[in-house]
């Protein structure tokens, strides 16, 4: 994947949401009862290696020096959406032919080999804190693939866009951030989290925050 289309894509993101960030945010009115969040989704991503986890941490201490009373993902939240397929929707069940999507899934995966993604920076939109992730091609190929494959099967796709990225979620914002100015100084500065080979994907049943999931599938590439 071309890292200056990535990078560009975390720039657009900063860039429309700076001023609304310095003017102290927009508040997640669902944030408050994040563990009881009943907007659930099917959804394939990827889990964060420890060593990455441990880098991420040492940020978000720092990040609490700032702003202590943001929401923090927990180590075990962390990961990257590599697609939503049904949409967070709340009550969502899952689909009576669930078996047919993670043998699409799967078929996909099959397809490509092993590969890496690098941590390379944060980003911000107007209520979230994000690990910028830059990935190779295989990453891609898997994404077009599965939009391909689904349509083809007549498997249903609800992504909300088209998904380029590959961040991490680490933070949101319950209602507005007291320090905005040094939180956006701190999240401008260089920070380097590490690179990890990705050698498997998780077919998950999860809501908005991944604070209730349930894991249905691992899937070796």
């Amino acid at each position: 994947m071309d890292r200056n289309l990535l990078e560009n894509h975390y720039k657009r993101i900063l860039t429309d949401n700076k001023e609304r960030f310095l003017e102290g945010g927009v508040g997640d009115a669902f944030l408050s009862n994040a563990k009881n969040d009943n907007r659930m989704a099917l959804v394939v991503l990827i889990r964060i290696t420890s060593e990455i986890a441990g880098k991420i941490n040492k940020c978000i201490s720092e990040l609490r020096d700032i702003e202590p009373d943001l929401y923090y993902y927990p180590c075990e939240d962390f990961h990257i959406t590599v697609m939503d397929i049904l949409r967070g929707e709340e009550g969502r069940e899952l689909p009576h032919n669930l078996d047919d999507y993670i043998k699409c899934i799967r078929e996909c995966c099959s397809e490509i080999d092993p590969f890496k993604i690098t941590f390379d920076g944060l980003v911000a939109s107007d209520n979230a804190i994000m690990v910028k992730g830059y990935y190779d091609e295989q990453l891609l190929r898997f994404r077009e693939s599965l939009r391909n494959s689904l349509a083809v099967n007549g498997l249903s796709l609800e992504e909300r866009y088209k998904t380029i990225s590959s961040h991490i979620t680490i933070s949101r914002l319950y209602d507005k951030y007291t320090n905005p100015t040094e939180l956006m100084d701190y999240i401008e500065k260089p920070h380097s989290f590490g690179a990890m080979t990705v050698k498997n994907m998780e077919i998950s049943y999860h809501n908005w925050y991944d604070t209730r999931k349930q894991l249905l599938s691992v899937v070796e590439l």
